[in-house]
């Protein structure tokens, strides 16, 4: 396995969680008349979580690989920036959920959904393939190694 591997991965399981959020969301505005009561967010709290773990390796360990590569620069500086979006995005969701607004949540929902389909595909259709060129099979392998370190350990040191 490589980064690229790992990340790609890690797109999966935050894609599927972003669904299961909105799919939990539906199923509770139906029983609850179009009240979403925040407490029972539990899935949104992983989602989080993971997200963010997954965009602290990608600008730690990944984009900061890539930076000095003219190949690569404008499509990490863009990473950058989509990620400040997604990160923007979260936090007003959380900041609903802390004052109880989480009926509030569908338009922020759809944007992040939005987002994060549009980031994957760039990442997966422009980057990776020219950060599998510039950094080779070997990088590749070495910074999964440090990635998956890290991995671990944020998921099991808190």
């Amino acid at each position: 396995m490589n980064a690229i591997e790992l990340l790609k991965n890690n797109h999966e399981v935050v894609l599927t969680l972003i669904h299961e959020l909105a799919d939990n969301i539906k199923q509770i505005e139906q029983t609850e008349q179009d009240t979403v009561d925040c407490e029972r967010m539990n899935r949104f709290v992983e989602f989080r979580e993971t997200l963010t773990q997954h965009t602290w390796l990608e600008e730690h360990m990944f984009y900061s690989e890539l930076e000095g590569f003219p190949e690569t620069r404008r499509l990490v500086d863009e990473s950058y920036g989509e990620h400040k979006r997604i990160r923007d995005v979260l936090a007003t969701m959380e900041n609903l959920r802390k004052e109880g607004h989480c009926d509030r949540w569908d338009d922020k929902l759809k944007e992040l959904q939005q987002d994060l389909l549009h980031h994957v595909a760039r990442e997966e259709g422009q980057l990776f393939p020219k950060a599998r060129q510039v950094l080779g099979e070997g990088r590749l392998e070495d910074l999964y190694l440090k990635m998956k370190d890290l991995q671990t350990c944020s998921s099991a040191c808190v």
